[in-house]
């Protein structure tokens, strides 16, 4: 490109606007054409000689000698060889050093990543892989017994057993959650050898958290890394995130929030470390959207996934790579409306919907759940254990999300952290519900936003001559107190049995009771009753007509089919502290009540003491 010779214009400045050091550069003298030539003032008559492209300031123009019969020779021209050698040598000469100056440059989100001092990649993979490897030993000790099984893992792997068996779920589909989440449990499952695996069904879906909490922490670094520019602050990140109580507790458990957490930070990878190809955003959506069809209320993440997207994606495709991640994402998600479309269950029944008896559908149960009234004191008792258990990340945290929101103004990065946070902050404020397990999303973002409001001043402090080094010194110090300080307060979470009681209760029931007999329990002994080979089935017969108890009263199918409305089909309970409270405070549970009521106490494993008591009854028909 040549910088047009119009008059009054300023002579071209490299980027920057620093002039030429020691004045601009002095190029020889283009020599004169011959007498006979044509020259620059004639270009149309010199078809290798155009101007391509023109602005107001510069302009493309192209220079090229023709071939003719062997010989260099412009364009009716009678130079010499020499002669026009020599120009065309001059003249590439000048265009090189003038024109690439004038290039547009294109500067990304990532080519502005500021990295702190340089070390081998072996020695930084060593460092993640320590230092994850102790985090991991932690996450997984004592995992097939603490906590005890929970009625929501016990649903989660019942479906994952219904899939196994080409259904969505064992009773009839109600729309609650996407099916996605359980799908790749079932997948899980037929990948490690069926759901007895490791003993018992939870167990195998716990095996799989554990290799989710693996790929999340790495996922956290490589984000944390990209985002602060530092090795140091994303090792901080990541012991935040792994050595937490919290993290400790409810990454090993079997919920959909770990898959979903796990997939949109996948996304979030792929976006701040892909460079702003739009294969990585392509990717990033197809992500997005797994984690939005393992768990409906990520959308709340979307609007800070978009920020991210038009963060990282350089600005003359900003609008094709958020057009192209918007319709990938919606593509993919758009696969759950098309499930309850060809159920005839996306409207309630009677709204305009083809199948038109009584039917769950996927509008019909949205409205229920944005209708439920708040339960009393539910946000207060799940505030209660979050703080109980591990009040500092909440604390530092929040605090830090404030700093990052501050120092946005300056470094978008740390805007978006405190983007992510907040989208988490408002959805808590605003849910009628919520359970704890909310805080699996929210772990991975509090602990960015802390290391990003350290990291941060610590970089301006010390960004003087030489001085980088103190901050990594710093960070990593930080680093090597939180990790035996996690060590200590993890170590009396992760050691008592607490679901010792739940396995006796099923080596009781494979050993005492028989496989005909009608069962009701709570949704953790489901999979392994109905499964071969697992802790409670063993090597004979599954249990076939284990059911759920809640399911025995609000699905009409086993209400009217398998039990016909009559107590006295059924033969056993198996009832923990949680079940007997329903089973004996709600009316809609009248009918195992009364099975209850005509039943005897065969076998008590725990105690009442600490909510651990299972008590399995024998239901006398006579």
């Amino acid at each position: 490109m040549k910088k047009s010779n119009q008059q009054g214009q300023q002579p071209v400045q490299p980027p920057g606007g620093q002039a030429y050091p020691g004045g601009p550069p002095q190029y020889p003298p283009v020599p004169p054409y011959p007498a006979n030539a044509p020259g620059p003032q004639q270009p149309e008559k010199d078809p290798g000689n155009v101007t391509m492209f023109r602005t107001t300031n510069f302009f493309v123009h192209v220079v090229t000698p023709l071939l003719k019969t062997g010989s260099l020779q412009r364009a009716g021209g009678n130079a010499t060889i020499l002669e026009r050698v020599r120009w065309v040598s001059i003249e590439k000469q000048r265009l090189m050093a003038a024109q690439t100056r004038l290039l547009p440059q294109v500067d990304t989100a990532t080519s502005s990543l500021r990295h702190e001092i340089a070390i081998p990649g072996w020695l930084e993979s060593l460092a993640v892989a320590l230092v994850l490897a102790v985090t991991l030993i932690l996450q997984g000790l004592n995992i097939f017994n603490y906590p005890a099984y929970s009625p929501d893992e016990g649903t989660y792997m019942a479906n994952a057993w219904a899939m196994l068996h080409g259904m969505l779920t064992p009773y009839t589909y109600t729309y609650s959650h996407p099916p996605i989440g359980w799908l790749q449990l079932a997948a899980w499952a037929q990948l490690t050898g069926g759901l007895a695996s490791f003993g018992s069904a939870i167990n195998s879906g716990r095996v799989f958290m554990l290799a989710l909490a693996a790929g999340s922490s790495a996922l956290l670094y490589l984000i944390t890394s990209r985002l602060s520019g530092s090795r140091s602050a994303a090792l901080l990140a990541m012991v935040i995130y792994t050595l937490s109580p919290l993290s400790l507790i409810y990454r090993r458990e079997v919920l959909i929030d770990n898959i979903a957490t796990f997939w949109l930070l996948v996304s979030l990878c792929l976006i701040t470390t892909g460079k702003s190809k739009m294969r990585t955003f392509a990717l990033a959506a197809i992500a997005l959207g797994l984690a939005l069809l393992s768990l409906e209320t990520f959308v709340l993440f979307v609007p800070a996934m978009l920020y991210a997207v038009w963060l990282y994606a350089t600005p003359f495709q900003r609008k094709f790579s958020l057009l192209t991640f918007i319709y990938i994402a919606l593509a993919i998600t758009s696969a759950y409306i098309l499930l309850a479309v060809l159920k005839g269950e996306l409207l309630p029944p009677g709204v305009l919907s083809a199948n038109k008896g009584s039917h769950p559908s996927l509008i019909g149960t949205l409205l229920q759940e944005l209708q439920a009234p708040p339960v009393s004191g539910q946000f207060r008792t799940t505030w209660n254990t979050w703080m109980q258990t591990d009040p500092v990340i909440f604390v530092a945290g929040t605090i830090a999300m404030f700093i990052n929101v501050l120092g946005g103004t300056v470094n978008r990065f740390q805007l978006l952290a405190a983007f992510f946070l907040g989208s988490m902050w408002a959805f808590l404020l605003v849910s009628s519900t919520v359970y704890p397990t909310a805080i699996i999303s929210m772990l991975p973002f509090l602990a960015i936003n802390i290391a990003l409001a350290l990291n941060t001043p610590l970089r301006w402090l010390t960004r003087k001559a030489g001085f980088d080094l103190v901050r990594a010194l710093l960070l990593f110090a930080l680093i090597g107190l939180l990790i035996p300080a996690g060590i200590q307060r993890a170590l009396p979470l992760v050691s008592p049995n607490a679901a010792q009681p739940q396995q006796q209760a099923m080596l009781w029931v494979r050993n005492n009771v028989p496989r005909n007999a009608v069962i009701i329990t709570s949704s953790y002994m489901f999979a392994d009753l109905r499964q071969p080979g697992s802790i409670a089935a063993g090597s004979g017969q599954p249990f076939a007509h284990a059911q759920i108890y809640s399911e025995t009263v609000l699905d009409p199918t086993v209400f009217y089919k398998e039990l016909k409305g009559n107590w006295q089909q059924i033969n056993f309970l198996v009832v923990d502290a949680t079940m007997m409270q329903q089973i004996k405070g709600e009316r809609q549970y009248e009918l195992l009540n009364q099975a209850l009521h005509h039943a005897i106490r065969r076998a008590s494993f725990g105690s009442s003491k600490d909510g651990t008591q299972i008590q399995i009854y024998q239901v006398i028909s006579t």
